[in-house]
């Protein structure tokens, strides 16, 4: 499955299975193969007065559903009853709704209802209520439990049930059992060897475990299988994507949406598609094309705001941002929108509003590392020093802290310092400053020469002792300059700093004319016209050097 790839997160609901259609027309089902939903509506809509309009109310209902159009859902499921008080598969079809809405009781009471009136003998209301707890928003271990006894008692009841083999492949995969996953799938491939969807599951899985050569040859099977199959298409351009096969990635990605078909859900995963790829100009056409029609839509919404900020139009990415979430379901965010509408904020100068949405999309992606950074630099925007640092010591429980780390968390010392002497608090600047030092020690420590980690030292210290009179800032200048000196070019204006720095402090701290006059010259080779040199020469040759 493909469902806990970035690209999908910007999606719309996804179908996922589809498996409980299996017992329908021949030419509904591949609609929905196909994912064309549009034309299986139609096709279904006409079965609702022959001898299948129970499946047919049923499964309008769970297309209904699983695009997010919930009052539709209800009435075709609420219609299958009115027409058969009996109809075990519309009570499933409501307990999936209801667990769609939140509502476990009300879900199970319908599920309970469809097992007894099928005496769970039937294996499309066996495959409906797996595929519910499957689905289920904040599912657990226990749900997907479920799901499995339901599939393993449908395949007891229809051997050659090639639907509930899949979707209980689906089951497995997502208990992390791929062994069983890959049997459920090779079952299904045995009663159906030319089952595109099946090899499409072969695919995912190995796509999962990074068997990449395994997932485009099952991709390619599928293909080869049904040539309109446009769903493997989809997965083959994803996988060409993670490769870095940019350009067949999108080649392939086009294919599936010239085969899909032309709705806004399609649109919304090219869009994405475009998104990741970072043709953030094309993201948004595609976007604003469909918004025209259909101004309401989740995802394309959510992509217009991501696209402005990665094109470097924050005032624009806010409107977008700030009309999306007043448009979306509150319980439908996820952790990109949080982290998305706190960078915005922060382009935007809003600082303590970034930090609220930062600190969520942390809490829902703990385990998202460089959100730290986004976050501790939005608190220190906000001034809030010691909260930036406890966010970099929050991701230190979660990755050793690397060399990028200690120069980010000795800037927002830096900056608390510079703030504190500002605001006359000498005593608080020193100890933000000597703190900046600490850390930026780290960096000297474990990598000795990367020139840099001295020049940041030294500019700590060279706040710490600011009349230069205790020179704690030479030694770490002088080893800057040692590092530095043969790529000039590279570390041009930290040398210019530098010698400045130590010219200064050899003219009028700790006088010494030869090596003032050493230190003012490297700056005019680097600066010809740097003033401070200039002027510090010229006053040093208005005093004869002593002689010897």
């Amino acid at each position: 499955m493909t469902n806990n790839w970035k690209y999908i997160l910007l999606m719309a609901t996804a179908f996922p299975t589809a498996a409980a259609f299996a017992q329908s027309g021949d030419a509904g089902k591949r609609a929905l193969d196909l994912e064309r939903y549009e034309e299986a509506k139609s096709i279904y809509k006409k079965q609702l007065n022959d001898k299948n309009a129970d499946n047919a109310y049923y499964t309008l209902g769970d297309i209904y559903l699983k695009t997010d159009k919930l009052d539709s859902a209800a009435y075709y499921f609420n219609q299958g009853l009115a027409k058969n008080k009996k109809s075990a598969l519309n009570f499933a079809g409501l307990g999936k709704l209801a667990m769609e809405q939140g509502n476990r009781a009300e879900a199970e009471k319908n599920f309970d209802q469809a097992l007894k009136q099928s005496k769970s003998k039937d294996a499309a209301v066996l495959i409906a209520v797996a595929e519910a707890y499957i689905n289920a928003d904040k599912r657990t271990e226990a749900d997907l439990q479920k799901a499995v006894e339901h599939l393993k008692t449908a395949v007891q009841r229809d051997k050659n049930n090639a639907a509930a083999y899949i979707l209980l492949g689906d089951a497995q995969l997502e208990l992390k059992k791929g062994g069983e996953a890959m049997t459920a799938y090779d079952n299904a491939i045995r009663i159906d060897a030319n089952n595109p969807k099946a090899y499409l599951r072969r695919g995912q899985l190995y796509t999962r475990s990074r068997n990449y050569t395994e997932a485009e040859q099952a991709f390619q099977k599928a293909t080869s299988i049904d040539a309109n199959y446009a769903p493997a298409y989809r997965d083959l351009g994803e996988l060409y994507y993670f490769a870095g096969q940019y350009d067949k990635a999108l080649s392939t990605f086009q294919k599936y949406v010239d085969l899909a078909e032309n709705t806004p859900e399609t649109k919304a995963k090219y869009a994405s598609f475009l998104f990741l790829t970072k043709n953030y100009d094309k993201t948004l056409a595609e976007v604003q094309e469909v918004l025209k029609t259909d101004p309401n839509n989740t995802v394309m919404n959510r992509l217009q705001a991501y696209s402005y900020m990665e094109l470097g139009q924050p005032e624009k990415a806010l409107q977008a941002m700030e009309g999306y979430l007043q448009k979306v379901d509150k319980s439908k965010l996820i952790a990109e929108d949080y982290e998305y509408y706190g960078r915005i904020l922060s382009k935007n100068n809003q600082h303590a509003k970034a930090t609220e949405n930062l600190q969520k999309a942390v809490d829902m992606s703990p385990e998202k590392v460089e959100l730290y950074q986004e976050l501790a630099n939005a608190y220190a925007k906000a001034g809030q020093y010691d909260k930036a640092v406890a966010v970099f010591d929050k991701k230190r429980e979660r990755t050793e802290p690397s060399n990028a780390d200690y120069y980010y968390v000795g800037n927002i010392y830096m900056q608390a310092g510079a703030e504190a002497r500002e605001a006359k608090n000498e005593q608080k600047a020193l100890e933000y400053f000597k703190k900046a030092d600490e850390t930026y020690a780290n960096v000297t420590t474990s990598n000795p020469t990367y020139a840099y980690g001295h020049y940041w030292r030294a500019i700590a210290n060279a706040n710490i002792d600011l009349d230069n009179s205790k020179g704690l800032a030479k030694p770490h200048f002088e080893e800057f300059v040692k590092l530095a000196s043969a790529e000039p070019d590279k570390f041009k204006a930290a040398l210019i700093d530098a010698n400045n720095y130590l010219a200064y402090y050899y003219y009028d701290i700790q006088p010494n004319r030869e090596l003032a006059v050493k230190h003012y010259q490297e700056v005019l080779k680097l600066d010809p016209a740097n003033a401070q040199a200039k002027t510090a020469l010229a006053e040093i040759n208005k005093t004869p050097a002593k002689k010897k």
